[in-house]
């Protein structure tokens, strides 16, 4: 009964306490909590941003649900934290994909992706970066140039932050990988890693790196 209730509380209250609802965190704010641990098996190989191009022994990660036969792990936010084991992977690999992130969430991918490579993990990133996209979109200083470089390069892809080398080598010595070391389009000194670009027409524009843990 109603009373009755008020009447418990009342006296709560004269003893100092208070009785709160609490309200199970949105599924936003949930961090570490919000995604089950994925079973990763025997999979070392990791790829981030997949959808539409997966790769055969590799676990395929992408935010959206994923048909496909092969290795996958659908629906995985990986601005928050990775629902892998810590030193799990011994390449991973993202093509395309940082720059539809903001800068924080960048230093929280690569914060993760830190901490589930194994140690000598190979993280090989392709993606626009800051000097190819200003060479191509930003010739000369009017205006009207900058104005249409802001729709072409950012809003008509969804595209965010452009990193420099620069900036991801100052981002990376600071969550502590070894090195951050540029290469060329399809090319690596790791066999694991040749030839897995596949956007040829944005060479010059996009920056090909390989980092080190």
């Amino acid at each position: 009964m109603i009373w009755v209730k008020k009447l418990i509380l009342s006296l709560i209250r004269k003893l100092g306490y208070e009785i709160v609802r609490v309200k199970e965190p949105a599924s936003n704010d949930r961090g570490e909590l919000q995604k089950e641990k994925f079973d990763c098996g025997f999979l070392d190989k990791i790829h981030y941003g997949c959808r539409p191009n997966y790769l055969e022994g590799w676990l395929n990660v992408d935010l959206q649900t994923l048909d496909h036969p092969g290795y996958c792990c659908a629906n995985a936010d990986l601005t928050q934290r990775h629902p892998f084991p810590s030193d799990q992977f011994a390449f991973g690999f993202a093509e395309d994909f940082i720059e539809h992130l903001g800068q924080a969430e960048q230093i929280m991918f690569l914060y993760e992706v830190y901490r589930t490579l194994k140690k000598g993990g190979i993280l090989r990133l392709s993606f626009p970066g800051l000097e190819g996209v200003l060479k191509k979109h930003y010739p000369d200083p009017k205006y009207e140039t900058a104005a249409l470089a802001k729709y072409d390069a950012y809003e008509k892809w969804g595209h965010v932050h452009f990193p420099s080398l620069e900036e991801l080598e100052l981002i990376c010595a600071k969550i502590g990988f070894c090195e951050v070391n540029p290469v060329e389009f399809g090319h690596s000194a790791y066999n694991e890693l040749i030839g897995l670009d596949t956007r040829n027409d944005q060479v010059g524009l996009n920056t090909y790196v390989e980092i080190v843990k």
